[in-house]
């Protein structure tokens, strides 16, 4: 499978160097790489580097790494400090004007991260997603292990949507606990404000994309990633850039409250989250964002 039909001519132009690099790659690289990121979606654009993967069954030696960079006349090259253990390596360079960054990866390794998501047992929003990135991801060249991994993550894990949202009410079920962002304000601490009201919006995500059964994206993506959600509050992405374009205010407290509160109104009832919608519309009513 190729790039989405719809795919830009910026994500065509990456993909046919990360083609190529893989044509290059010896056999120590193994016969399994994929490109990722935004070019494997098909959206992007001019700033967009080349993001690929060789899964092997042991590390090439970095020899091996510098002879293919040479051959692909990469351009400053730099290689990771070893430092990610045994499992993977990287390297960043250039290829005609273009960033890449290249990885290795043991294929174990890769299929027991993979299952330990499907088996729901990976909660941190970094580590899942793994998932949407190998769902997102295309073959370069392939021994079928990619398509096996895509069909794996095509069920999301039924446990998962509760894991997330208890592990986002030990934070919103604290008594008074809304009451630290509206103090934060009054104290005229800006950047420790931001700093709570943005993980208060990555949590409504988190919530949003586990009640649609999607997995997480990387949010730099939110736009394009929000559109997929059925479920969801109106307006969500303009309400998001408003929030984060204002100057702080106590309307920018009470727009990120309104949209927990206007999120966990979504929640199915399954989940439980009575408690800390009652604690975000008392925080709202006690500023008088909220009538009795």
């Amino acid at each position: 499978m190729g790039l989405p039909p719809t795919a830009t001519e910026d994500s065509r132009i990456r993909y046919k160097i990360a083609q190529m690099l893989a044509n290059l790659a010896p056999p120590s690289f193994g016969q399994e790489s994929v490109l990722t990121g935004s070019a494997s979606r098909g959206v992007a654009d001019k700033y967009s580097d080349i993001e690929m993967m060789f899964y092997v069954d042991a590390l090439p030696a970095r020899e091996d790494r510098e002879m293919w960079l040479q051959s692909a006349k990469a351009l400053d090259i730099v290689f990771d400090a070893e430092s990610l253990g045994d499992s993977e390596v990287w390297a960043a360079f250039y290829i005609s004007d273009i960033a890449v960054e290249a990885g290795w990866r043991i294929i174990t390794e890769h299929e027991k991260d993979l299952d330990a998501i499907v088996e729901g047992k990976v909660v941190a929003h970094g580590p899942l997603t793994l998932a949407w990135i190998t769902t997102h991801a295309v073959s370069l060249r392939s021994i079928g292990h990619l398509p096996r991994w895509q069909q794996k993550l095509s069920q999301y894990p039924e446990v998962l949507p509760q894991k997330i949202i208890d592990s986002i009410n030990e934070y919103w079920t604290v008594p008074q606990g809304f009451a630290v962002r509206w103090a934060l304000l009054a104290r005229d601490e800006p950047m420790i404000l931001t700093h709570r009201l943005l993980a208060e919006i990555q949590f409504v995500l988190r919530i949003l994309f586990a009640i649609n059964h999607q997995w997480e994206p990387d949010w730099k993506w939110l736009r394009s990633e929000v559109q997929r959600l059925t479920i969801k509050p109106e307006r969500l992405i303009e309400r998001i850039h408003d929030i984060f374009s204002m100057a702080q205010s106590e309307q920018t407290v009470a727009d990120v409250l309104m949209l927990i509160r206007d999120t966990l109104k979504l929640v199915p009832s399954q989940y439980n989250v009575e408690r800390a919608l009652a604690n975000v519309e008392e925080s709202l009513r006690l500023h008088g964002y909220l009538v009795s």
